[in-house]
């Protein structure tokens, strides 16, 4: 008697469970991707008695895209609208769905979009671009998706940045219908000797 009880009140359960999570409605969000800025990690890397220190940059953002269709395959960016170049041979920016625009502080205070190496040679923003693979689940089926994307650059001490330095990053990405998200802005650090 109380097994059977028991099971009863079990299959209610789990019938209420099924009928509680038919009623819940998927997150309404836009179609065009939108992101906010959750944390920054810098890390000084061992390196080599004479060679020069690597910082190792990781930014995190949070994501909310109300089709869900986020990030790249391999057969997809090798193709249009993703291929690397445009059919005049120009640079094809839809190849990149995550864009890394570095800044740093200049005499007047002011945030500056660094555009040369510390060297003096011209700086190729793409160079910190990044591509992110696909992150829904399944890619056949639109649907809203919201989460965490993680990207890494490193730095050689003295190439991009000087110590003393203050740096931070604007993050921008962009989903497979070429819409673009917000762009977000990173907290500031200073480049440690």
């Amino acid at each position: 008697m109380d097994m059977l009880r028991t099971l009863r009140f079990g299959l209610l359960f789990a019938f209420s469970g099924m009928v509680a999570a038919s009623c819940i409605n998927p997150p309404d969000f836009p179609d065009t991707p939108s992101i906010e800025f959750k944390s920054l990690q810098v890390q000084r890397l061992p390196s080599a008695p004479g060679l020069q220190p690597i910082d190792s940059i990781t930014v995190t953002i949070e994501f909310k895209d109300g089709d869900g269709d986020l990030g790249l395959n391999s057969e997809e960016y090798s193709n249009p609208p993703y291929n690397r170049l445009n059919s005049d041979n120009t640079i094809n920016l839809n190849h990149w769905n995550y864009f890394f625009k570095i800044f740093v502080k200049d005499r007047n205070n002011q945030f500056v979009q660094r555009t040369t190496l510390i060297n003096g040679s011209p700086l190729d923003p793409t160079q910190y671009y990044g591509q992110f693979p696909h992150l829904e689940p399944n890619a056949d089926k639109k649907a809203p998706l919201k989460g965490e994307l993680y990207f890494g650059q490193t730095f050689g001490l003295g190439d991009v940045f000087v110590p003393g330095e203050e740096v931070r990053f604007e993050i921008t990405i962009k989903d497979r219908a070429l819409n673009t998200s917000n762009t977000v802005t990173t907290n500031s650090f200073t480049v440690v000797r």
